[in-house]
């Protein structure tokens, strides 16, 4: 007698017979698709493209604001109280040192100078009579002493009325030109009025505020090169620097000497000041490249010897309308130009020269 095999005990051999001759073949498959997979892997690699850049030596410089002064200049004013006798120079006009630009009346002083020379001649009269009773004995000591201090008060007279004589007459303690007359003829003046402005054109002097952390890179002797508001370009020397910075900015004064032969009128003028700090390795590269690195300094992305992405901060050494210039990166630089927004720091990627770009760009 047969027996019949249930019908569910034969759907159960079907379904796992299926299930082995399933799983064997996912095995083959994948042993021959393993290879593809580690070429696909590396095909996979970011592409970036590159440029060498040298570094060269450029001039370091710090650009600052400022104006031009004029080397010197003066206010006059009067040294006693009187009245303007006469003014010698008009406004405007060149002047050498020791030309008279202004009289003032001398009023009273020459009698005053005769009285004081005639009582200076009978002190030392009475002197002379008194050194001669002291040698003989007829005159005590504090006597002599009273005639010899008469001598010295009357000689001290003399000499103040010399000197208020001398001040009524004013002349050009420099060479330069007057910028500003402040008196007429007529005028009354008294001590400390001001009667003349002075200015010494034959040099002018470029002036800035640097920031403190620039100062100590500064030496005497620098290179300045002054851009003027209409364009022009004047080019001195650091003459002066600060030795206290401005308790409100935080600034040093820096000056710097130019000669003005031509006595051009400069003085008084805005000026943008590029101030050089020496020579420096540098390369120039395009500002759209500089990023901010992860502790918010300038930075670029450039390559390593084995293809790995680098990111280097660098400084501002100076910049044009189409360039920058900076400092901070290897000497040969593998610069990346294109591709650098996909990548990040230390990724391998696949690096391929600009030059070898196509029109359309990185596959």
């Amino acid at each position: 007698m047969i027996s019949r095999i249930p019908t569910y005990w034969v759907a159960l051999g079907i379904v796992i017979v299926i299930t082995v001759w399933v799983a064997s073949g996912a095995v083959e498959s994948a042993k021959t698709t393993a290879p593809e997979t580690e070429g696909s892997q590396s095909e996979q690699l970011p592409k970036v493209a590159y440029k060498t850049i040298e570094a060269t030596e450029v001039s370091r410089t710090i650009t600052v604001q400022g104006q031009v002064e004029p080397w010197r200049e003066l206010v006059l004013e009067s040294r006693l109280d009187s009245y303007v006798e006469a003014v010698h120079v008009a406004t405007g006009e060149r002047v050498k040192k020791g030309d008279l630009l202004i009289t003032l009346s001398q009023e009273d002083l020459p009698a005053q100078m005769a009285e004081a020379k005639a009582q200076a001649a009978v002190a030392k009269s009475e002197l002379v009579a008194a050194q001669s009773l002291f040698k003989r004995g007829l005159l005590a000591d504090t006597e002599l002493k009273v005639k010899e201090a008469s001598v010295a008060t009357a000689e001290a007279s003399v000499a103040r009325l010399n000197q208020k004589l001398e001040n009524t007459i004013v002349r050009a303690p420099f060479d330069g030109v007057i910028e500003d007359r402040r008196v007429e003829v007529g005028a009354t003046v008294q001590n400390g009025t001001e009667l003349l402005q002075i200015v010494d054109d034959s040099k002018l002097k470029l002036v800035g505020q640097v920031p403190q952390q620039y100062v100590l890179q500064l030496s005497f002797g620098d290179d300045v090169m002054a851009k003027l508001i209409n364009g022009a370009e004047i080019r001195g020397r650091v003459s002066f620097i600060g030795y206290q910075a401005s308790i409100a900015t935080r600034t040093y004064r820096v000056e710097a000497e130019l000669d003005n032969p031509e006595r051009k009128r400069l003085a008084g003028a805005t000026a943008t000041l590029e101030i050089g700090l020496g020579e420096v390795e540098a390369h120039v590269i395009s500002p759209a490249l500089l990023r901010l690195d992860e502790k918010g300094r300038l930075s670029v992305e450039h390559l390593s010897e084995d293809d790995r992405v680098v990111v280097t901060p660098v400084e501002r050494v100076k910049a044009s309308n189409t360039a920058l210039w900076v400092s901070g990166l290897p000497h040969s630089t593998r610069l990346i130009t294109l591709g650098k927004g996909f990548v990040s720091q230390g990724q391998q990627v696949d690096a391929v020269p600009e030059s070898e770009l196509t029109n359309e760009g990185i596959d």
